[in-house]
């Protein structure tokens, strides 16, 4: 399930029947699009599962100052990337979020057909890295959501919701699956042994500065991690500009997070000292996404090489698009909707491998 991007949920009954539905579900779409495409029935399984990828994905990364768009191909090619302000500041107004909204689709995102496209809108919530509550951009961003589900459906679009914890577990943004397991830093999500049941005041306290103690650790071993990949990121993005043919303007800003002192850290308490290490957590994923696009649009702009996400598909950056990249300040959002889109991909061929193994298309339907 994870390897189509399937969220799990909980319980082996659950799962037995997420999985059958979806097999279910992806036959039928499949079928569908092969007669849309053929006005014939498929002569064998694997031609029919094959059209259950889409010539194109339109990869929706949702934010109403940020919101960012990548048009890929299924050979790999990018063949629109931007980020779009659809409001300057947050706005409850039905009419006003209903028009930008229908703007937007209409004059700026491709349209195209279910048969040959599939629009991937990351779904949002209303509350996120354990916040209690719920901001006036958040619930701005949810009713964008809503609104580009109501446009797209009317224009006949097949839409997919993407849960973005998916994205980040597939590119190993995550703890505990690579760039931040805690093989190599013991941090983040690592379950300690249970700690010895404590009597009184006084142990109660010490237990609670040695976890202060754990935790301020993990902030400066966080912060060295976080000096290292926007080190990577900047070099990245100096490369990319000389492979342009550009002198970089400028060195891209790292404000990388300085030297601490540990008993300066644990006197902070244990919310700030909490707060703080989610931040250092969203910094890290954030820079090492960039840094897997920038690998990329590298990678492309290279004369004698190209990124194979799999044989036979390749990343292809035309050069109005790399400069276009190259030029954006605000990289996160762009790369957030591009290895979302890129996943996905990667997850579809896996489930064509499922229903060629699993699965039965009723060809004479």
């Amino acid at each position: 399930m994870r390897n189509c991007g399937l969220t799990q949920g909980t319980g082996k009954a659950h799962k037995l029947a997420a999985l059958s539905n979806f097999i279910w579900s992806s036959q039928e779409l499949a079928r569908r699009r092969y007669l849309d495409l053929h006005q014939h029935s498929p002569p064998t399984l694997s031609e029919a599962h094959i059209e259950l990828i889409p010539e194109e994905v339109v990869s929706i990364d949702i934010g109403f100052r940020n919101l960012a768009f990548a048009h890929v191909s299924r050979c790999g090619r990018v063949l629109d990337w931007r980020r779009v302000e659809l409001l300057a500041e947050a706005n409850f107004e039905p009419w006003t979020l209903a028009s930008v909204v229908e703007k937007f689709v209409q004059t700026e995102l491709p349209v195209r057909p279910a048969s040959t496209c599939t629009y991937l809108i990351e779904h949002q919530r209303f509350r996120s890295q354990g916040s209690a509550a719920v901001t006036d951009s958040v619930m701005v961003n949810n009713l964008i959501e809503a609104l580009l589900y109501a446009n797209l459906r009317h224009a006949g679009a097949h839409i997919v919701a993407i849960n973005p914890m998916q994205v980040s577990t597939h590119w190993g943004l995550i703890e505990g699956r690579g760039s931040l397991s805690v093989e190599s830093h013991q941090s983040v999500g690592d379950k300690a042994e249970p700690p010895t049941p404590q009597r009184g005041k006084a142990r109660s306290k010490r237990s609670e500065e040695g976890h202060a103690g754990n935790v301020a650790s993990l902030i400066a071993r966080l912060d060295g991690i976080l000096r290292e990949q926007k080190q990577q990121t900047s070099t990245q993005y100096t490369l990319i500009q000389q492979a342009l043919g550009k002198e970089p303007r400028r060195k891209r800003t790292t404000k990388a997070a300085a030297n601490r002192d540990l008993d300066v850290l644990i006197q902070k308490g244990s919310k700030s000292l909490g707060t703080l290490r989610e931040t250092r957590r969203r910094q890290i994923k954030k820079e090492r996404t960039i840094s897997i696009v920038q690998s990329w649009v590298l990678d492309s702009l290279s004369s004698s090489k190209t990124l194979t996400l799999k044989p036979g598909s390749h990343m292809k950056f035309p050069a109005a698009v790399a400069e276009m990249f190259s030029s954006e300040k605000k990289k996160d959002d762009l790369c957030d909707c591009l290895t979302q889109g890129v996943a996905w991909y990667s997850w579809q061929r896996n489930v064509v491998d499922v229903l060629d193994q699993y699965g039965s298309t009723n060809t004479t339907a």
